[in-house]
């Protein structure tokens, strides 16, 4: 063979993962496993050295699988995913099941109200406090509001809060600095902008900043505090009729999956053509009552002896914006809904997956193959005690 050809031979297995994977396995068991066995193999025999070294290999393959196989890690299968199910634009119409059908009937109060009505004067005390550290330039003064309930604080409030002045006031700061800064370097600045372009921009920025106010749902308001929520439940303001509202954060991958999946039926075009609303969620293992420990200990027992996983669907629903041009240079525009729009939902159901089993068979497999060599090398011994005790040493002699 040539150097040529021999050096595209080297760069071949350098290049290709698979090859040189295959071959840091092939070498790693040759002489990790093999040395091994060649050792035993010389000093006890071979067969008996290879019934050794097979036991202690699957010994260790039977522990390291059992690590796969607590932590979900080494030879995995398909991870639990959401699979769609069903577009729908109105729950009662349906086909999945009378459950997605009964979203019809739930009644849902507004976020906006929530707050109102459980964390009442929170919004104007967020409003002058944000208007306080404009104005004295201290971002340390806090919101002056009281209240027996621990979550109305100011993650809430500001949810609400908007001050026209305080918007104009940051606008207007941020425009003489963009002046002072062009005089100071004498140049210009094109983000510099006249009074009516000035004004334009902060009527903008207040229409959007109430515009997100009505546009506050119900899994966000749930992403900052769950608390309300439950007491909104309990107060009869909100029925969800069976399902569990999911917050914003909680319905992560639910709502990635819904993107794609409205992206790929052609629903949309693109996802900043929609916004998502409100997330629910139904069945799947039973969640605790609390956070005690009895209350863990049965949870646990109890989906342990839960072998089938009921069935875990979720409703992800989305509504069309308005359409709005995005200027070069410029961050996108606020994404708003379109009121004359009808909102779609997106049925899914929870797929578990495999992830463990490649990694449970490898442990049985293990296990089976591990206690066979043992049986083997036991039977071996007794075998050998055996002939000890029957041979007479004075027949040798």
């Amino acid at each position: 063979m040539s150097n040529l050809a021999f050096l595209h031979i080297v760069a071949g297995i350098s290049w290709e993962p698979e090859i040189r994977g295959a071959l840091v396995v092939l070498v790693g068991g040759t002489v990790l496993f093999g040395s091994v066995w060649l050792i035993l193999s010389t000093n006890v025999g071979n067969r008996l050295g290879s019934l050794a070294a097979l036991a202690g290999f699957f010994g260790w393959m039977l522990i390291m699988g059992i690590i796969w196989w607590i932590y979900g890690i080494g030879l995995k299968g398909d991870t639990p995913v959401w699979v769609p199910e069903e577009i729908v634009y109105d729950y009662a119409q349906s086909t999945t099941s009378g459950d997605v059908r009964a979203l019809a009937n739930v009644e849902l109060a507004s976020a906006p109200d929530l707050i109102e009505e459980f964390c009442p004067g929170l919004v104007a005390a967020t409003v002058e406090a944000q208007r306080a550290r404009v104005v004295n330039n201290d971002p340390n003064i806090e919101v002056s509001f009281s209240n027996d309930k621990p979550y109305c604080n100011e993650s809430i409030g500001e949810k609400l809060a908007v001050d026209e002045v305080t918007i104009a006031e940051q606008l207007t700061n941020v425009n003489e600095g963009l002046i002072a800064d062009a005089k100071a370097r004498g140049i210009e600045d094109s983000r510099i902008k006249t009074p009516e372009e000035l004004a334009a921009s902060i009527e903008q920025a207040i229409r959007d900043a109430q515009t997100k106010v009505h546009q506050l749902t119900l899994s966000d308001l749930a992403a900052v505090s769950s608390d309300i929520i439950d007491d909104a439940e309990k107060a009869g303001q909100l029925d969800f009729r069976g399902w569990t509202l999911l917050s914003s954060g909680e319905a992560g991958e639910a709502i990635a999956t819904a993107d794609a999946a409205f992206l790929e039926q052609k629903i949309f075009d693109n996802s900043g053509q929609f916004v998502v609303l409100d997330t629910f969620q139904r069945g799947g293992k039973p969640e605790r009552a609390s956070d005690g420990m009895w209350d863990r200990v049965a949870n646990e027992i109890r989906n342990t002896v839960l072998f089938w996983n009921p069935k875990n669907t979720t409703v992800v629903t989305v509504t069309p914006t308005l359409p709005k041009e995005t200027l070069a240079g410029q961050a996108p525009p606020f994404a708003e809904i379109d009121p004359n729009a009808r909102p779609v939902s997106m049925v899914m159901v929870r797929d578990l997956g495999d992830l463990r089993l490649p990694s449970a068979i490898v442990t049985i497999s293990a296990l089976v193959a591990f206690l066979g060599l043992c049986l083997m090398l036991h039977r071996r011994d007794v075998a050998l005690e055996t002939r000890l005790e029957e041979w007479d040493p004075t027949a040798a002699s």
